[in-house]
């Protein structure tokens, strides 16, 4: 049974609970930007290799903003910036569907979608930054941290559905329009829930250097092990319909996909309720070979059943893996620059997670879908290799 007395404990305080609440819609188009985009635009132009160029220049552009913002952010707090860049996003994505429709050429929509992650506004980072700044305790923290990662992991759980209710409904461009609608709608919303509040002031008088958090070698191995973990990631992840191609059974992608999200929620909310006595680098190599272990299991299994079974076994790793980088990302950066600090680490997780899928599929293509999940089982035992070489620290 899962102990809720820390969770009870936390969210007793009711601007928590309507910050975190309010949260959530504005973070759906997490899950629905890049799915969405991509099969507007393949549906408009009946190629998939444009559309997998429109959804790259929308992912390129998030990671490149991410960083900026987070500075920006660091520097003069997020008060100023959230509104904007929702108007921003909300008409960049209307310029896309804008340009399907009317059936302007690639440059249009190349350029409108890169705008879109150039303006998405930084929901996620602003509520691990005010978890890092504010007056908490570390059971608190933890537990709120690990709420977070259950969030987020949901919003990639919910985000593809509602993409497919979208076309049930009409079209991608439905899709696309919604996803608009939460960031238009729910962006304000979020931001009159106190969240910009208890970010705090922007610490004008630190000193600043033109690396910000990346100047703290403990801040870099950090985040070595987030790129390492999220490869593996990537390499799972497209391991998984392609098992279910290779079956016959394609129909059973989402079951799979189940099979990891549900555990990974379940083990994150346990882990937020215990204090753990290790260092949160031993913590996340023991999480991280536990995953690594899952994925070889997964590239064993000689049926659906079993490797169903598999996928249960190794999604219990990621929930508590993820709050567990976040808390030690947040216990290394330095105050001043730890909204940069978890920006970059949003950046590092995408370009891991392009990063695998992108080799995962050469690997499928060549040797079949086991070779995905050595793959991955290799990437993230090299994080375990990597764990100790960040600095120990508790989760405070």
């Amino acid at each position: 049974m899962i102990d809720l007395s820390a969770y009870r404990t936390l969210f007793a305080d009711r601007e928590l609970r309507r910050i975190t609440l309010g949260s959530v819609l504005p973070r759906l188009p997490i899950g629905m930007n890049a799915l969405g985009l991509t099969l507007l635009v393949q549906a408009a132009t009946g190629s998939f290799a444009q559309a997998g160029w429109v959804s790259g220049a929308y992912m390129a552009a998030l990671a490149l903003q991410a960083p900026l913002v987070g500075r920006f952010i660091d520097q003069r707090g997020p008060r100023g910036v959230m509104l904007p860049l929702a108007a921003g996003h909300t008409l960049a994505l209307l310029l896309v569907v804008l340009a399907t429709h009317l059936g302007l050429g690639l440059p249009w929509l190349l350029g409108s979608a890169f705008l879109a992650g150039l303006f998405f506004p930084p929901v996620s980072t602003v509520i691990r930054a005010m978890y890092r700044k504010a007056d908490m305790t570390a059971s608190q923290r933890q537990s709120a941290f690990a709420v977070e990662s259950v969030v987020v992991e949901s919003c990639f759980i919910l985000g593809p559905l509602l993409v497919s209710l979208a076309l049930l409904a009409g079209s991608a461009a439905h899709a696309v329009l919604l996803a608009a609608g939460f960031i238009a709608v729910g962006v304000p919303l979020f931001a009159r829930t106190g969240a910009i509040e208890r970010w705090g002031q922007a610490e004008r008088a630190a000193e600043r250097h033109w690396l910000g958090p990346l100047r703290v070698v403990g801040v870099r191995r950090s985040l070595g092990l987030t790129l390492l973990v999220a490869t593996g990631f990537g390499l799972n992840e497209i391991a998984v319909p392609a098992f279910a191609t290779s079956q016959g059974a394609a129909r059973l992608v989402g079951l799979f996909y189940a099979a990891l999200s549900l555990p990974s929620a379940i083990a994150g909310l346990v882990y937020g309720t215990r204090r753990w006595g290790w260092p949160l680098n031993r913590q996340i190599g023991a999480a991280a070979l536990w995953l690594a272990a899952g994925s070889a299991l997964m590239a064993l299994a000689p049926s659906p059943a079993w490797f169903l079974l598999a996928c249960t076994v190794t999604g219990l790793a990621f929930g508590p893996l993820i709050t567990a980088l976040s808390l030690q990302l947040g216990a290394l950066a330095p105050s001043a620059t730890v909204t940069e600090a978890f920006t970059w680490s949003t950046t590092l997780l995408m370009l891991g997670l392009g990063l695998g899928m992108w080799l995962g599929g050469a690997l499928v293509q060549q040797w079949g879908w086991p070779a995905a999940l050595w793959a991955a089982a290799a990437a993230i035992g090299l994080a375990v290799l990597w764990s100790p070489f960040v600095p120990q620290v508790q989760g405070h």
